[in-house]
């Protein structure tokens, strides 16, 4: 009987009940989790915080990633398009590809014209789903082709500064 007790830890005759989420005891997960002084707030659960994945010749483009809950290989990405100049970006029009390893969705832009100075945005929502999710990053590379002051640009690059987690 003692070996019993030993093992569970306690010396009550009811057994504790198993730590909650994220290693928290009972009485940390009764009271609603952690308190916010045991570092950096949590973002709400599977979304993250935007970042910037490419500004040049006056375009600003951010990603706001959230993780599907039924499937955490799956990201929603949704691309905001912002100017940071006083003219308007036209003929905006954003293309991604991934590696062997992803499937992507596309969803169209919310349209074509980046208003000015940041007065307004244009959004594209895209999903990825990485088949090798915990064991390779989400990477993608980035095709933007786009005009300021009639003047074309076709700019390619590559975004892997994901948040981590995704």
């Amino acid at each position: 009987d003692s070996m019993l007790m030993d093992l569970l830890g306690s010396s009550s005759p009811a057994p504790a009940p198993p730590p909650a989420q994220g290693g928290m005891d009972a009485m940390t997960a009764m009271m609603g989790g952690p308190a916010m002084g045991l570092g950096a707030p949590a973002p709400a659960p599977g979304s993250f915080a935007p970042f910037t994945a490419f500004n040049k010749n006056g375009l600003v483009v951010s990603f706001a990633c959230t993780k599907d809950a039924a499937n955490p290989s799956v990201t929603a990405i949704e691309a905001s398009f912002t100017s940071s100049v006083p003219a308007p970006i036209s003929g905006l029009n954003f293309q991604v590809a991934v590696p062997k390893y992803m499937k992507l969705q596309m969803s169209p832009a919310s349209g074509t014209t980046v208003p000015p100075s940041g007065s307004g945005k244009v959004t594209q929502l895209f999903k990825v789903a990485n088949s090798m999710h915990g064991q390779k990053p989400v990477l993608l590379r980035i095709k933007i082709d786009f005009g300021v002051n009639g003047q074309n640009f076709s700019e390619t690059g590559q975004v892997d500064s994901f948040p981590a987690g995704i």
